[in-house]
């Protein structure tokens, strides 16, 4: 495998909050799946997390070049047990977009602060030689 792109991306949890502070389902349902939106936590923990996870989904779409009309943001799903490091699935037309550029997985971090939440992606796969 070979490291074909590289997507980063910061969130500020000030405006973050509030596009989606109040944590309306049809908002949240844009942007995050069913799985994503589930936290046992308080609302500052699960706004960061979701914040966090909102800067994955742009570091991917970056890899894959960006947003477009046939792209969902919930084609891009990250998945977290808690335990392991957290990785993504995509789906639908971000999938499409990706296999275009041949790549087949990514590499995810995520970190986040009091202020901001921060991801990189690196996407992987093969350059065909």
């Amino acid at each position: 495998m070979t490291v074909l792109a590289v997507g980063l991306d910061l969130v500020e949890l000030d405006r973050f909050k509030r596009l989606y502070g109040d944590f309306d389902p049809d908002v949240l349902g844009r942007c995050f799946t069913a799985r994503e939106q589930t936290f046992d936590g308080n609302d500052t923990e699960r706004l960061t997390r979701l914040a966090a996870m909102f800067a994955v989904k742009e570091a991917v779409l970056k890899t894959i070049g960006g947003l477009q009309d046939d792209i969902s943001w919930t084609d891009i799903e990250v998945i977290s047990d808690g335990v392991s490091a957290p990785r993504v699935e995509v789906t639908g037309g971000a999938r499409t977009a990706a296999t275009a550029r041949s790549i087949s997985d990514w590499l995810i971090s995520l970190t986040h602060g009091i202020h901001s939440a921060a991801a990189v992606a690196l996407a992987l796969g093969t350059t065909g030689t």
